[in-house]
This record gives C-alpha cells, sequence and structure tokens, in this order.
C-alpha cells in the first residue's frame, strides 16, 4: 500500500450495529457523516449493508444523491480466472501454489523468525532452518520447493521445505522447515521470507529416519532440477539469474 502511495488506512470495526446498517445509512452515517468520503473505489463484485442488501449500482445511485464519485474497478481476470482473495485462498490452503503465483503474479509467502527446532533434522535427516510466522493463511501439509531470503542483508537460497507434523518421528508439533540448496555463507539468519514455487508431494510417516532422508534426498535432487530448468529458461529470455 506504501508503495502505491497509500498514506492512511482506515479500518472500520466489524461490531453488530455496524453489520445491521442499511446500504444508505452505511453512506450516509459512515461515509459521509464520519469520512468526509469524497470518492469511492470498489470492486465490480462489491457488497455493503445489512445482508448485503447493496451493490454497486446502489452505492452508484447513493454517490449521486450524496455527491460521492463513485469508481467501479473492473474484475481482473487471468487465463479465464477471475482474481479474488478467497480463490487465492483456496488454492494456497490446498497447496496449489503454482496456481496462486499465477493469479498473485508473484509466488506466495511466508516472513517471520528463524526459532530454534527440536534439532531433528541436524541428527538425524538434514539441517533445517526452522520459521515462526504470524500468517494465517498457510499452505497445506506437504513438501514444497521454495525460495529463501533473509530479510536483514538480502541473502537469497533455493530451498526445500516441510510444512506439517513430522509424523515419522511421532507428534512432535506443527512446523515449517527449510532446507537450503546453497551454502549459507555467512551468520544463520534470524528473520526470512519464504517464497512457494510449487508442491513436491504431500507430507506422510516413512519406517524410519533413514527411509525419510533417503526421500528428503530425492525432494533436493527434483529441486535442484527445477532451478536448473528455471535458470535455463530465465537465461534464454535474456533475464539476468
Amino acid at each position: 500500500m506504501a508503495e502505491e502511495g497509500i498514506e492512511e488506512v482506515l479500518i472500520l470495526p466489524f461490531r453488530p450495529r455496524t453489520s445491521h446498517l442499511s446500504p444508505r445509512r452505511f453512506v450516509k452515517e459512515v461515509l459521509v457523516g464520519k469520512l468526509n468520503v469524497r470518492a469511492v473505489l470498489v470492486g465490480a463484485n462489491f457488497r455493503f449493508g445489512y445482508r448485503h442488501a447493496g451493490d454497486v449500482q446502489a452505492l452508484a445511485a447513493l454517490g449521486a444523491e450524496f455527491g460521492l464519485l463513485v469508481e467501479i474497478v473492473p474484475q481482473v481476470v487471468i487465463r479465464g480466472l477471475s482474481i479474488s482473495s478467497s480463490r487465492i485462498r483456496v488454492l494456497v490452503e490446498s497447496g496449489d501454489v503454482s496456481r496462486a503465483a499465477r493469479l498473485l503474479e508473484r509466488p506466495y509467502r511466508l516472513e517471520g523468525q528463524v526459532v530454534p527446532g527440536r534439532r531433528v533434522g541436524s541428527t538425524k535427516t538434514v539441517p533445517t532452518l526452522n520459521l515462526e510466522t504470524p500468517a494465517e493463511i498457510l499452505p497445506a501439509g506437504g513438501v514444497y520447493i521454495t525460495r529463501t531470503t533473509d530479510l536483514e542483508d538480502g541473502r537469497v537460497w533455493p530451498s526445500v521445505t516441510n510444512i506439517g507434523f513430522r509424523p515419522t518421528f511421532g507428534v512432535l508439533g506443527f512446523s515449517i522447515e527449510t532446507h537450503l540448496l546453497a551454502p549459507l555463507q555467512g551468520p544463520d539468519p534470524r528473520r526470512i521470507r519464504l517464497e512457494f514455487l510449487r508442491r513436491l508431494r504431500e507430507e506422510r510417516k516413512f519406517p524410519n529416519p533413514e527411509s525419510l532422508r533417503e526421500q528428503i534426498l530425492k525432494d533436493v535432487a527434483r529441486s535442484r532440477r527445477y532451478f536448473r530448468l528455471c535458470g535455463r529458461l530465465l537465461y534464454s529470455k535474456g533475464i539476468p539469474v
């Protein structure tokens, strides 16, 4: 929002009184009476007022009555799909991060602190960074090709990330664990961003840590092939990699 020049954001608490305002009362009491709004921009499928009684046609009529400029922003469509937050949320939560990235026009990402793990990876499989994030929307449990960025110094690594409960080791609690595919070369990161590029497989229980480690190495090999292919495609288009 800041990059687009928006200087202030007002969040209207959705309390019972607010939820029962009719479309007309909402425009008159909130937009005009409280905020002294001059212009309103909304999406084509915008609804407002008690029980979603108001639509964009009602808003336009109320705008004319109260002297508001009303601009209806048309629906954005990519590859025949209408873009909406609910559609993207469903794709992310089902693990379809590739399609979510097409609709977002960037990879879905999580940010947060690197926290100590239970040292299961470093002792029994492969070392990982453990992410603690405040994000409410998480990709479905499974293994993903990701890109990891150190938010403090900008270092970037190709990576593989597991989201889930590590069933091979019993009930250890939910975790987001990332294995870097390139050398760390510097201090351990304290804050990172994970960009989810592609889902490799669902999380499953293995008979023993050795079997899990073998599968992880296969996941790593597939991820390396993915990044090599992406690098060649970008290079062929003249994009620095």
